[in-house]
């Protein structure tokens, strides 16, 4: 998830602006950088990562003078040590302090950032717990104190230097290679706010790894006494039992549970030991757990149940980040939860043939459109995406998935006549004001509930609406609308700020849904099928091409972010396509 979020704000450059938007995606400016040959945000520089963190460099005392080495404590760190964790915790060697002082090394803190730089190169790892290191390696220390931004910008400059070397892998990492890069720098209060969002996660994976590590030490210290036979097993196994999360309390006996502990124990351990050495076992276990109470944990469907839940608000939280509406964030929550009830899996397990069982089964008994069945895919393909990324699973099942097929229907578009029989059926002003706004505009419904009487400039005839996204844009209207829309507005008793309410009291803000039953209603009283607001849509968008607006233009008044959306709209109309086969062909 913190990956995720840096190369949101980073790479795509939609950090939060001054009002919690994201920057580049909100119209934040953007700059060309002539190192980077890019734009980059305002305010933000192309240098090397020495602007923000200084080079430290280590070194091996003599293995030669024993003084250095025996009995040391202080954790020597050498490329070999890396295993795939971000936060160093144990090292293999130990010095002692008299051999860091007879060493070019310094006594690194925690949170500063290790780069291997020979023997298995470009590795990176965060010093967990104070330690050294040796030669072949360099070390990043922030100079704000703050890593977590470091930590990722130290990946890019290592792809960086990758890049430079055409892609190969290269040998080793000098000094000079660091200073000479070239990387997008942020601002300091940018690089802040990120450190203080993801700090949370790196000291939960930190507390994990250091965990790990004492059941690991712990494991290998009981084996060896669990094997010899020795009295001191006693301390360890009770240790060791607590440690894994057998749960014990001060309650009264509970001697049937205690006995299938005990004996899925010792038949767990029979491959391996002796009978005297079982016998041992048995006699030890009875004694540790005499006392306490063992107690179930819960069944492995509640604990599945809860590790779904817990990916599950973690993607949801990443969609949060990302920008996406409440709205989008509940259709996300309602899909995949389905899926869920349905496929009683983790998630983790989850296969193609289990979303394709479920896809397939699901439209069988809804009854539902392939379109459907395609949206319910790329959520699907969404959430599994992001497990794959953030190392959940290997690969998304759902890559196997192709897209559903769907049937290209020539969409219906309002004609001239049309529009001017629902005008006159309107009874009431709002209507024809709410029906010529819509059409003059374009707008989406969404866009048109959320408009408030101060939005509208009648001397511009333009208002300022919000899509999807919260991004902004100009809509404009025609004279027509103009002076209905002053009509109404004249006509109204009501101190609703809403531009357009309820008839009756108390006369509230209408709703989507109050829209588009007002315009059904429109429709079947004069014989007009499937009257909705997107068809106003599709009608002002088919209108602007049919009289050669370019393509590019509609795009921005309709507030698509793709042009490949609005291309869409260039199809509509067949009788053009009947046109300009008479006109170009004959």
């Amino acid at each position: 998830m913190a990956k995720q979020l840096y190369d949101y704000w980073f790479v795509q450059f939609d950090f939060p602006d001054e009002n919690g938007r994201p920057y580049k995606s909100s119209g934040g400016k953007m700059v060309w950088n002539e190192k980077l040959k890019r734009d980059i945000p305002q305010g933000w520089f192309a240098s090397n990562i020495c602007k923000i963190a200084n080079i430290l460099s280590g070194g091996t005392p003599s293995k030669a003078i024993s003084k250095y080495w025996e009995n040391g404590y202080i954790p020597f760190f050498g490329p070999t040590d890396c295993n795939g964790n971000i936060f160093q915790i144990a090292t293999a060697d130990h010095i002692t302090k008299e051999g860091l002082q007879h060493c070019a090394s310094s006594l690194f803190e925690e949170g500063v950032i290790i780069i291997t730089a020979r023997g298995s190169i470009g590795k990176l790892v965060i010093v967990g717990t104070p330690m050294a290191m040796n030669q072949s390696c360099y070390a990043l220390q922030s100079m704000s104190g703050e890593y977590e931004y470091l930590y990722f910008l130290t990946h890019q400059l290592i792809e960086y230097l990758k890049t430079k070397g055409s892609g190969s892998v290269f040998k080793s990492i000098i000094t000079s290679d660091i200073e000479n890069s070239t990387l997008c720098i942020a601002q300091k209060n940018v690089m802040s706010c990120f450190c203080e969002k993801v700090k949370p996660i790196f000291d939960k994976i930190k507390e994990n790894t250091i965990e790990i590590a004492e059941l690991t030490k712990q494991r290998d210290e009981f084996l060896p006494l669990l094997m010899n036979g020795q009295a001191s097993l006693n301390y360890h196994l009770s240790y060791s039992f607590a440690a894994i999360s057998i749960l014990y309390r001060h309650k009264p006996k509970n001697i049937e549970m205690k006995r299938a502990v005990i004996h899925t124990v010792v038949d767990g351990m029979a491959p391996v030991l002796s009978k005297e050495q079982l016998n041992l076992l048995e006699s030890v276990l009875t004694q540790t757990l005499d006392g306490y109470e063992v107690t179930p944990s819960v069944s492995e469907e509640e604990q599945q149940a809860k590790a779904n839940a817990e990916l599950f608000q973690a993607y949801l939280s990443a969609k949060k980040i990302e920008g996406c509406s409440e709205k989008t964030i509940s259709y996300y929550q309602s899909t995949i939860g389905t899926l869920f009830a349905e496929v009683r899996k983790p998630v983790c397990d989850v296969t193609t043939n289990d979303i394709r069982n479920y896809l397939s089964d699901y439209q069988e008994q809804r009854k539902v459109s392939r379109v459907t069945i395609d949206n319910m895919r790329r959520i699907f393909s969404s959430f599994f995406a992001w497990l794959e990324d953030e190392d959940f699973i290997v690969k998304s099942p759902v890559r196997r998935i192709h897209r559903v097929r769907t049937e290209s229907l020539v969409k219906e578009v309002l004609t001239d006549e049309n529009m001017e029989v629902l005008r006159d059926s309107c009874q009431e002003i709002r209507d024809i004001a709410m029906i010529d706004l819509l059409a003059s505009t374009g707008m989406r419904v969404g866009e048109l509930v959320n408009l408030n009487r101060e939005d509208i400039d009648f001397h511009e005839r333009q208002c300022v609406v919000f899509g999807k996204g919260n991004k902004e844009r100009e809509v404009y209207f025609n004279a027509r609308t103009k002076i209905h829309l002053q009509n109404y507005l004249n006509s109204r008793t009501d101190d609703n700020p809403a531009l357009f309410v309820s008839l009756s009291n108390p006369h509230s803000r209408l709703s989507i849904s109050g829209v588009e039953v007002r315009l059904r209603t429109l429709g079947r009283k004069v014989n007009i099928a499937k009257v909705h607001p997107h068809k106003f849509r599709r009608t002002l968008a088919t209108m602007a091409i049919d009289k050669g607006m370019p393509i590019e233009q509609v795009q921005r008044l309709l507030g698509h972010v793709k042009i490949d959306t609005t291309l869409h709209y260039a199809m509509v109309n067949q009788n053009n396509v009947k046109m300009a086969h008479r006109k170009y062909i004959g």
